[in-house]
This record gives C-alpha cells, structure tokens and sequence, in this order.
C-alpha cells in the first residue's frame, strides 16, 4: 500500500455497471496524449474492464469481489486517483457462463476500450477468453484459480491471476494430511476445468507425499446431492477426502458427508473459501472441516510480525464497514487484482497504454496483497508462494488456524 501515497490528486471517478464511451488520451486504450505545445495530458480517465460472475452458480464469489474491486478503486480516487488519474470501472456480468465471459470481454475491449480486464471470477470462465485476450494484446488479471491460466507464462503474455497456484494448494493439503498420519485419501471435484485442474495437481503431489488415492469422484456444478459419490468413498473407508469445489456445491458435499456420517478427515481446496460455504452447508455440518486458503479469515491470529497483517487488518474493517457482512479470501483475491494494476498503472507514469501496463505487470515485486506477498515476473504471472497458502479449521462456526 506504501504506493498509494505517491498519487495526486484527482476528481473522484465512480462505477457504472455496463457503461460504455471512450475514455480521453486514445479511446481508453492509451492513458496519455499529446496537446499543441507538445504536452503530455492526463485522459479524463483510467478505464479498467470488470467480467465478473453476478449472477449464476458462482454469484457467491462474483458479487463480494465487484464489491471488494469497487472499494478500492473508490478509495483510490478519493486519495486522487493514480498519478492525478481516476479510475473508471466498466462492469458487466457473465453470469457464470463460460460463453458469455467472452461475449462481455469483447465488450470490453473492442467497445469500451478498456485498458485491463479483470475476470473472470472462476477457472471455467477464464480459460475462453486467454487466447482472445493474448491475440487483443490487453492485460487479463483472473480470479481463477487453475494453474493453465498462466502457465507457460511464454505462451500467455498478456494474463495473470492472484489466487495461489493449484500445486501449491495440493502441497499445502498434501503436507498436512502427511502431519497428521493421513495416508489414504479419496478426492472429489467439480467436474469442470476448475476440478480437472486440481486432481491433475493434487494426484501428482500425492505421489510425492506417499499418499494413496482410494477413490475419485466427480459431481456438476448444478447438482444438489452428492451422497452416491460419498457413499462410494465411504465404502473404501479413507483416513480423509479432499474435496475441489466452490459453493453452492461445496457446501452441498459438506452438507451430504455429515449427512452420511463419515467419520473421515473433511479438507477443501481455496475455491470453498467463500463466506458463503459454512452459512450454506449449516454450522453443525461444517463443524471441524478443514481449508487450504489465505489469511483473511485469520487476520486477528495473525503474528504483528506476518507483512499481511496491516493490510488484511486493514481490509477487513474496511470490507465488513461499507457492506455490512463479513470477508473472505475469495474476495480478497479480486481486491488484489485491482491492487496488481494500480501499481502496473502508477508505475508507467504518464505513459499509461495497453502495453505498458502488461511490461509493469511483470516487474511488481514485493506488493504486500490479501492473498500473500506478489512477486511477478517474466516467468511467473501469478507471483505467490506455497508459504501463503494456510491450513484453517471451522471451530464455532469459525474459521481458526488449524493445529
């Protein structure tokens, strides 16, 4: 955050949803321009594409992060903008459809001149629109959490995310179950790209952990019962099950495991951290189910030495006193793509286009977000470590640091 005290001041820019026009200094897609004498001049705005799941099966995640995205944005304007510039939301919604995330970002880009994309909120409805995105040479940060949305960074220069990476989800979980003298494990997952993506990653750390995968399941997004798969997995009587998914279904597989009575260890994948899972699943059933997420659950039990805690402290209050209801990581994560650009933006100075943005992308070092520490690279478009991702626990119907 140490960067926001360098902007000047500005008007206040708000948010409209769908809004459209090209902004000053090259119809949005360059930030500067040249007057008669040769000056450079500011554009009236800084304008930033917003795909996000509104409505649909992954409004849970997709409303909390516009929100989470509009807040910092509104805060940035009123400290000035970045570089005396505010910034201007464009805001549509895909409605958790694959198809439609790429009919708005080419909205976005080709209507409202945009200068970034952030979206889309899922892995489903990120990976239609990478290749558009690295053929229109414009910036993507995704909310998605699949590994092949940046990798190989040589093939997708233009697109970067801020969840952790699935591998280093897996290790997380894989370490732990190893600690705790789980050996035998049954995996479920959404039968997506989402879910493909993690039991492609967690089976090959599994092997690496010496653990033995007893069964593996799938279930759609759209379905409400999973208990013929748990009840599969319940007759090869595993030490736990990790389940890939987001809510709604993560909290229904939840839901169907008290329901059954497994007895085993119950550990989800980041993509169930929403606010919205124990509240679905019910506080009985979520009761001592485990996650592999990031800090800002936790931000209270965090050591004043961790480099989060300000940030997330500060977030938290933040988040919980404009909208009333409570963080998750899931919506920390948008807010870190938004903090990802502005620093992209206010380090091009009054050279602020398309491409400067994607070559500054790839130089942020040591930008302290909710997620973890990012540090971004020509190699790598994603910039967290396995060490930012932490075990948490549901104990009284809250998330704790697991022991």
């Amino acid at each position: 955050m140490v960067f926001f005290l360098t902007f000047s001041l500005a008007a206040c820019s708000g948010t409209q949803a769908g809004s459209g026009g090209a902004a000053a200094g090259g119809a949005g897609e360059s930030g500067s321009g040249s007057g008669a004498a040769g000056k450079t001049e500011k554009p009236a705005s800084y304008k930033i594409g917003i795909n996000l799941e509104l409505t649909g099966g992954a409004s849970v995640w997709g409303v909390p992060q516009k929100n989470a995205v509009e807040m910092l944005v509104e805060e940035l304007n009123q400290k000035g903008g970045i570089n005396g510039v505010p910034i201007e939301l464009v805001v549509y919604d895909n409605e958790s459809s694959e198809t439609q995330s790429l009919v708005v970002t080419k909205k976005l880009v080709e209507q409202d001149k945009v200068l970034a994309v952030i979206g889309g909120g899922t892995t489903p409805t990120t990976m239609p629109i990478v290749p558009y995105m690295n053929q229109q040479k414009v910036t993507l940060v995704s909310v998605g959490s699949g590994d092949g949305i940046v990798e190989p960074a040589s093939e997708r220069p233009y697109i970067f995310k801020t969840p952790s990476n699935n591998n280093d989800i897996s290790n997380s979980i894989a370490a732990f179950l190893k600690e705790k003298g789980k050996t035998n494990v049954a995996f479920m997952a959404m039968n997506n790209a989402y879910g493909e993506d993690g039991r492609k990653s967690f089976e090959t750390v599994a092997k690496e952990y010496g653990l033995n995968i007893v069964a593996t399941e799938k279930f759609g997004g759209g379905d409400k019962d999973m208990k013929p798969q748990l009840t599969t997995i319940k007759s090869k009587n595993p030490d736990a099950v990790v389940v890939w998914a987001i809510p709604p279904s993560a909290s229904i597989v939840n839901r169907n495991f008290w329901e059954l009575k497994l007895d085993s260890m119950l550990i989800y994948s980041a993509g169930a951290g929403s606010n919205a899972f124990v509240e679905l699943a019910g506080p009985e059933a979520a009761e001592g189910t485990y996650i592999a997420s990031g800090k800002v659950w936790v931000a209270d039990q965090l050591a004043d030495s961790d480099p989060q805690k300000e940030l997330i402290t500060k977030y938290v209050k933040d988040f919980e006193s404009k909208f009333k209801t409570g963080v998750s990581p899931i919506d920390g994560m948008a807010y870190d793509t938004m903090l990802l650009l502005a620093k992209a933006i206010e380090m091009a100075g009054d050279q602020v286009n398309r491409e400067t943005i994607r070559e500054n992308m790839e130089k942020i070092q040591n930008l302290v977000g909710t997620t973890g520490v990012f540090n971004l690279s020509p190699d790598d478009h994603q910039g967290l470590k396995p060490e930012d991702v932490i075990i948490l626990q549901v104990k009284g119907g809250r998330w704790v640091k697991a022991q």
